[in-house]
């Protein structure tokens, strides 16, 4: 995956705190997960303490970076319940790298598994992660019609992406840095598949985003689609088509 923005937790980039970031669950066979030989010093300690404050209702925000802080800080209503639901931490074992640096584990509770990873900044703090549900695939919900506005709103930023200049001002605050921040990426992504031929409507996501498959002159995506009481895009995945369950 290649952004997730406020709709995940916030690592952004491939995923962000999925439980998801996109709050789209993240299955375990799609992370892309580099062999490591050991864990970059801190995240497991970092990883535990999150855990166990998501357990307990109050998180150590003085641990995370400032933006990571207010994604846990706004998903808290859900994460607190799943974590403490699941009770006493068992075990936490290295699994490798992430795709942007992060240390990727298998966490095993009492009543349960996550998997979850841990990027640490300059200061030790906490500046993201993924949280997914092992083995559950990106499959959307199927309903009837799109929310009103996702569609035209995807389009948007699909342009702005292909041409190098995202319309900020149609994404929130905290999306529009994701957006800002990874497009080096993706706009040579998008930039090099050409025309958009069409746009399919999927289904529903886990976090009530609207799912479409994209199609290009040369080659297709799966994007997701959230949001905001302003008509604002919050946040959504984006997966290369080879990773969209076809």
């Amino acid at each position: 995956m290649i952004f997730v923005g406020a709709i995940m937790l916030a690592l952004l980039h491939p995923a962000a705190f999925s439980q998801a970031g996109n709050n789209q669950p993240v299955a375990a066979e799609e992370l892309p997960i580099t062999p490591a030989s050991a864990p970059t010093p801190g995240t497991e300690a970092v990883l535990r303490r999150l855990v166990a404050g998501l357990a307990d209702g109050s998180p150590d925000y003085d641990k995370l970076s400032s933006q990571f802080a207010e994604v846990v800080r706004r998903d808290l209503p859900m994460t607190h319940p799943m974590f403490s639901s699941m009770g006493e931490l068992k075990s936490a074992t290295f699994r490798g790298r992430g795709p942007t640096g992060d240390d990727v584990y298998d966490l095993k509770f009492a009543k349960g598994e996550v998997i979850m990873s841990a990027k640490l900044d300059a200061d030790g703090r906490m500046a993201g992660g993924i949280l997914a549900p092992p083995g559950v695939r990106t499959v959307p919900t199927v309903t009837s019609a799109p929310t009103p506005g996702t569609e035209a709103v995807l389009r948007r930023l699909v342009a702005g992406l292909a041409d190098g200049s995202p319309d900020y001002d149609k994404l929130s605050p905290q999306f529009a840095e994701v957006v800002r921040r990874d497009l080096p990426k993706t706009h040579p992504m998008f930039s090099s598949m050409g025309e958009l031929k069409s746009v399919t409507f999927l289904g529903r996501g886990s976090m009530g985003d609207d799912v479409y498959d994209l199609v290009f002159a040369k080659g297709g995506v799966r994007m997701s689609v959230a949001l905001d009481a302003n008509g604002r895009m919050t946040g959504g995945m984006l997966q290369p088509a080879e990773q969209s369950g076809h």
